[in-house]
């Protein structure tokens, strides 16, 4: 599924820098940190199963963080 692209506002939780996007998932879109360092970030971007909003969390190797609405309805899917 690909969501609407995520407010420039929304950046890295680790070192403050914008995102990137990097590639579709089943279930929502991921960007990576694009600070070009040494930090391997990822945010998930998806909707939520409950009250089918759009938002994001962070997503790390065995960590999953707490879902934040981002504001915006979501959507078309491209195929």
């Amino acid at each position: 599924m690909r969501f609407h692209p995520l407010s420039s506002d929304v950046k890295c939780p680790a070192c403050d820098a914008g995102l990137t996007f990097t590639r579709v998932r089943l279930y929502g879109d991921v960007y990576t940190c694009a600070s070009g360092g040494p930090c391997k970030c990822q945010v998930m971007h998806y909707r939520d199963r409950v009250t089918k909003a759009c938002g994001f969390a962070i997503s790390q190797p065995g960590v999953f963080g707490k879902w934040t609405p981002c504001g915006q309805a979501p959507g078309a899917k491209v195929e």
